[in-house]
């Protein structure tokens, strides 16, 4: 990849940055499709968030950027605009920089588990954690049709602040009893070396679909294989996002078979 004082530039902020693989699969694209555009982490604490994006302003030829974890919530707050679903979530995952240097929020992570994981029409959905992205993801599963969405998570305050923001014959709080009647779980949070809140997936059916949405290799992920379950890695995820959140950012279009390519040269396989 040549770079020069010309080439456009997009960034994803996280904290830390070390896990994140959009810039692998970003700069395949770019490559393959002869852009002059190039993709870099950016590893930002949630205390340095707002002079950030301020920066970004400026920042003539940056194009846009990608926002995950913990940065979701409090970067929605930071633009000038966020667009639908965005705006009712108050989470952002994707932000376009216009040439006079004003930001536009999107989402897309609702639209791109729900694609991961497939039919959800009737389900009972398990969301561990209670931050932007589940957030977007609850909305997305009651839009494609889960038949109720529960939360887990580390505080009780945040999940029922979750929760409020959906009718409540649809949404509610976790409790253990409710395992045997979950057909998908979703695992929004950033731990990765052990279960998340010690969720017992003994008690889940054989089968139940879990969609990971860290970027690497987990206790939780190995847990679910070992016992039977449905896995479905948080790249996959990641790829149902990755056309629009392309064609959100750059206005080009990635053709299917660009972004398999990019997948596969970054190691991350897919169905």
């Amino acid at each position: 990849m040549k770079i020069t004082g010309t080439t456009r530039i997009y960034t994803i902020i996280a904290h830390p940055s070390i896990h994140v693989v959009a810039p692998a699969v970003f700069n395949h694209v770019f490559e393959a499709l002869s852009l002059d555009m190039a993709y870099i982490a950016h590893d930002t604490t949630p205390e340095a968030l707002p002079a950030t994006i301020e920066a970004y302003r400026s920042w003539n030829n940056l194009g846009g950027f990608n926002v995950t974890i913990p940065h979701k919530e409090s970067a929605a707050g930071l633009l000038d605009e966020t667009l639908p679903p965005a705006t009712g979530l108050g989470a952002v995952n994707t932000v376009v920089r216009s040439p006079g240097g004003a930001l536009t929020g999107y989402n897309t992570d609702g639209a791109g588990a729900v694609q991961a994981i497939g039919d959800v029409r009737g389900a009972g959905c398990l969301i561990i954690g209670a931050g932007g992205a589940a957030r977007a993801i609850v909305h997305a599963l009651l839009q494609a049709g889960a038949s109720r969405v529960v939360i887990l998570n580390r505080t009780m305050e945040r999940a029922r602040a979750l929760v409020e923001h959906f009718p409540e014959d649809r949404a509610g709080l976790f409790h253990p009893d409710m395992l045997p009647e979950i057909d998908v779980v979703v695992q929004t949070t950033p731990v990765a070396d052990r279960i998340p809140l010690s969720l017992d997936m003994g008690g889940l059916r054989k089968g139940t679909r879990i969609l990971e949405t860290v970027m690497r290799d987990t206790v939780l992920g190995r847990e679910a294989k070992d016992r039977g379950h449905t896995l479905i890695p948080g790249h996959h995820m990641l790829y149902h996002q990755a056309g629009e959140n392309f064609r959100i950012l750059t206005g080009a279009y990635a053709p299917d078979a660009v972004v398999r390519q990019a997948f596969a040269a970054a190691g991350l396989p897919l169905p």
